[in-house]
This record gives C-alpha cells, structure tokens and sequence, in this order.
C-alpha cells in the first residue's frame, strides 16, 4: 500500500464543479466547464496558480466570452492553440474563445486506484482551428508529479496546422522568479524593455524577476524545463516537456512568459494599457510551453506531454533539474578539516535518497543510505564522507518505497 495512495474526488469551489486528483502531497483541482481548466495546484496548503477574485464560481455563455464582451480570465492552467494573432487565418484571435478557453468540456474517469487516477477532458469541435483539444490529467502515489498528455485532433474536413500552447497563470503577489536553460531570449511584448531579466551565458541560465510592468519573452531552452520559484517561501513548481529541435516553433521559441503588470503593449489594432483590463492588473506570470507547428490530415491528431512537479527547497537558487529532483546547489565535496558532501535538492517522489561509490570502470565500491526524502521536505545535504583512493564517482540516487530503484539525482566526478 503507498504511504500517500491517489484519490479522485467530487466537489464544489466557489460553486464549481470540480474534480480533484490528490495523495496526500499535492492535489491538482479541475473545472471541466470552464475550458477544462486547472484551477489550482497545492502541495500541501501552498497554492502556485493565480485564480482571478472577479471570476469565481461564475460561467458565462458563449455570448459573454466572445471579442464583442471580452475575456473572462478565470486564472488557472489552460491549453490553446498557437500560434495567436489577429492577422492572418492560420492564426488564432484568442482569447476571449467561447469555445476552447470558455467552452465546457467533457469529462471521464481513465483510472481512479490507490496507485495512479487519472481523468480525460475533451473541448467540442472548434470550427475556426478545425481542432478539438483533450487533456488526460494523471497522478500517481507517492509524488508530486502531475502528468498531462495534450492532443490536438484535427476535427474537420480539411488540413490544418497548429501548436499545442499550456498556459499556466503563476500567483506573483509574492517574489516569484523563473528559471529557464537558455543563453537566447527576446521581448516579444511591452512598449517599455523590461529590466528585470537576468542571463549566465556561461551557466546557459536565464531568469526573470517579477515586477509589476507588463511583458512577454520568448525563450530559446535548451532543455525542456523551466522553474518557477518562490524565494521567500522556498516552494518551487518545476514544468518538464519534450523538445522539437528541428521543427518549427509558432513564434520560434518553445518557451514564452507573459508578466502581467502595469504598462502598455501594442498589437497591429493599436495600443493596450493593462490598466484598463476588467479582469484587472493582478500580479501573475504565464508560463507558457509550446509544442511545433505540426500539420494535421482530417482525424490526424498530435500529442505533447507535459508534467508538473512541485518541491519544496532548502535554497531558493536553481542549477539544474534531474529526473526526481530540483538541484538547487550542485553535489559539492568540501575538505575543509573533514570531508563532506554538500548541496541542496527539492524531490519529486517520496523515497529513500543513496549514495554510490563508483570506479573508474563504474563497478560499485559502496553504497550508503543518507535519509528519507519527500517532496514536501527540503534537502540541505552535508553528510560525512571517506573517499576510497579507487573512488571516480559520486552518484545520489532515489529508491523509491517499493525498493525499486528509481533515478540518478546527480553525480560528481572526483579527482583522480
């Protein structure tokens, strides 16, 4: 039995229907009528998305979410396509969309079990895109991982192309920064350059700082992942995806963030001052991860998987991600009177965390048992260590519960 089994629920939030997938660790919140939205993702009481005050409980017909009444942002996590423009017909105007970002969608149990739930919800057909979306929203016991599998299903009588567009609105009234690996980036929206960007070219990281001033970045990753972290509170929400490198992107980057805050921006219909939204200027960042442009024979349909994994840190810098953790500070060994071996992670399963000793033909020469590990305790490592003269590799390493062996953590050479 795991020591935190998955569970589906039925509930109200502020008169919603919602459908919860939680185990004890986290819980990811979904209103089917409402676009099929994530509304709220918790680990344990900390909320990461943004949820709009002036929008709660309420749906509103397809007449209310349409460019004659405007947008109705509810907040949350949504799926769109891309790319988004006002200017050509192989672009999509939205939002407002009274049909996949307001639109009710349909909603089915795939699996409900201790070990893993998870639900399906479909948008209707869209006849402008030709699309219609689903989403297969999954959690396992024992992590605090969400898995969300993204299709697109060309729906109607004629070849389309499109992107798979996630975009999650991040709660910013408190510090929030965003970690991505990329050296390239370029500011895509906001009349005034943002200053608030930060790059290690020799590291490959890129940040951004909120501050309330309106802009949007396209990002070149390296890799597909990206972190929000939460300084102050040391709560990190890690976004992985695959990557397309020789495909193209619909605006030529995988990664895009909005910053929402005061200032204006231009489109090719003229000039918007955000404070002038009735949906307000609160403070919040999309992050948003696109799938390339793929085109789409009639009944064709593409997947894009993405996963959340949300961690709690002991430090509120970011390295690298790994399969099962945030590294946070690199695996160091310090020789300082006594060896140790020092660092700083954020999990993402709940387990046992090892240390492997190995050679240089990468036999095993011991294996140490540190601590219990778990995503909703942070990890400042500073354990003892006695470094055999045949000793190449550190390698830390998460067994999960069932004793099963699940990923490297990180690793670290060591001089010969």
């Amino acid at each position: 039995m795991p020591k935190f089994p998955s569970r589906l629920k039925r509930d109200t939030l502020h008169g919603w229907n919602t459908v919860s997938l939680a185990n004890g660790l986290i819980e990811a919140v979904v209103v089917p009528e409402i676009g099929g939205r994530i509304i709220q993702l918790r680990l344990g009481q900390h909320e990461f998305l943004y949820v709009n005050p002036r929008h709660l409980g309420r749906i509103y017909p397809a007449k209310e979410n349409c460019a004659a009444s405007g947008w109705k942002n509810y907040g949350g996590s949504k799926v769109w396509p891309a790319p988004q423009g006002w200017e050509r017909t192989d672009q999509w105007p939205g939002p407002p969309d009274p049909v996949l970002d307001g639109g009710p969608y349909s909603f089915r149990i795939v699996s409900q079990g201790s070990e893993c739930v998870a639900v399906s919800l479909e948008s209707p057909h869209d006849e402008y895109t030709g699309l219609t979306f689903s989403r297969e929203i999954r959690l396992r016991a024992d992590c605090s991982t969400v898995q969300m599998i993204h299709k697109m299903r060309n729906s109607s009588s004629r070849a389309v192309r499109w992107g798979i567009w996630q975009v999650t609105q991040q709660d910013a009234s408190l510090p929030l920064a965003i970690y991505a690996p990329a050296r390239h980036y370029r500011q895509m929206f906001g009349d005034q350059p943002f200053q608030h960007v930060h790059l290690n070219h020799d590291a490959g990281l890129w940040q951004l700082d909120y501050a309330d001033r309106v802009a949007k970045f396209a990002v070149h990753v390296e890799r597909g992942w990206l972190v929000a972290m939460r300084p102050n509170h040391l709560f990190a929400l890690v976004e992985t995806f695959p990557l397309f490198p020789d495909c193209p992107y619909p605006d030529g980057a995988p990664v895009e963030l909005w910053v929402n805050g005061q200032g204006t921006f231009t489109l090719p219909a003229g000039t918007i001052d955000t404070q002038d939204d009735p949906n307000g200027c609160d403070a919040y960042i999309e992050t948003e991860a696109l799938s390339p442009l793929v085109e789409l024979k009639p009944g064709e349909e593409f997947s894009f998987p993405i996963c959340w994994h949300a961690t709690r840190v002991a430090s509120p810098l970011v390295s690298g991600v790994s399969q099962a953790a945030l590294i946070s500070e690199p695996p160091t060994v310090e020789r300082d009177g006594s060896t140790r071996l020092t660092g700083a992670f954020g999990f993402f399963e709940e387990g046992v965390l090892e240390l492997s000793v190995l050679a240089k033909d990468h036999r095993v020469l011991e294996e140490i048992e540190i601590r219990h590990v778990s995503p909703g305790d942070a990890l400042r490592l500073n354990h003892p260590l006695r470094i055999k003269q045949q000793a190449r590799k550190i390698s830390l390493r998460l067994r999960i519960p069932s004793g099963k062996l699940l990923a490297d953590v990180a690793e670290l050479p060591l001089d010969a």
